[in-house]
């Protein structure tokens, strides 16, 4: 991960999934989807920012090593959570020796990574012998599903505004990460939330506390005004707020 993407990261860590708790939602659907812990199972979370997956997956019974690149991120998440192992590390080299780990999982953070696919071998030699690495992050929309406002247009409107190498992330084809790594038993599903807003500015204040504060950030003060108005008034005109998402949550077997 980039120096200034790891920057970010720092930047929004007191906020982080606070003002809207969308990452720790999608955390525990993925939480729900893996298998039971057996006894000593333990689970290691990479990118686990203010604890997602991590707090979801230990009141499930997973004893958990959280690991963030964010020395803020793992700051926050070790004074709220010291009943975790709570590490900075690089996901494409990870302190822990071979068959260590029942699960792995990794929410919205492959796509970000500078070497994804050596993270993804890195967590194969970590994971015992039919352990689960399990992805969740952003892809195509999935059948059936709409947006409850327009920031997804308005992203994909702006972003010819962005600077050469502007906002951050990759596409990243996790199936195709997991079969090239050897994994086994591949599949996917879509998550889908949907949250409450109160109002208009609460909605606008949760896009400064993760990732596409980055987006933001390098549109010029007028563009971004502009976006901001524009959402806003779209939230306005509507009977209720809410924030709908959904994320695809990729598995596989060492």
């Amino acid at each position: 991960m980039s120096k200034e993407v790891v920057a970010l990261f720092d930047r929004v860590a007191d906020r982080y999934d606070e003002v809207l708790p969308f990452f720790g939602e999608l955390g525990r659907l993925c939480v729900d989807r893996l298998p039971a812990p057996g006894p000593g199972g333990r689970l290691l979370d990479i990118g686990a920012g203010r604890g997602a997956i991590a707090v979801a997956a230990h009141a499930r019974g997973y004893a958990v090593t959280a690991t963030d690149a964010s020395p803020g991120m793992v700051e926050r998440l070790r004074a709220d959570h010291p009943e975790f192992d709570v590490r900075v590390m690089d996901a494409g080299r990870i302190d822990a020796d071979d068959d260590t780990f029942n699960v792995v999982t990794a929410g919205f953070v492959m796509h970000l990574l500078d070497d994804p696919q050596a993270a993804v071998r890195e967590i194969k030699r970590v994971l015992k012998p039919g352990g689960i690495f399990a992805i969740t992050g952003p892809g195509r929309m999935p059948d059936g599903f709409e947006f409850a406002d327009i920031s997804h247009a308005l992203f994909a409107e702006f972003s010819r505004y962005l600077p050469p190498g502007g906002s951050m992330g990759e596409p990243f084809d996790e199936l195709e990460a997991l079969a090239e790594a050897g994994f086994t038993d591949i599949d996917e599903t879509d998550l889908r939330i949907e949250l409450p807003v109160a109002d208009a500015e609460t909605f606008w204040q949760w896009f400064q506390t993760h990732g596409t504060r980055k987006f933001l950030d390098e549109l010029d003060a007028d563009r971004r005004a502009q976006f901001r108005a524009r959402l806003i008034d779209d939230l306005e005109s509507r009977d209720r707020i809410v924030l709908r998402g959904y994320a695809w949550l990729s598995r596989g077997r060492a």
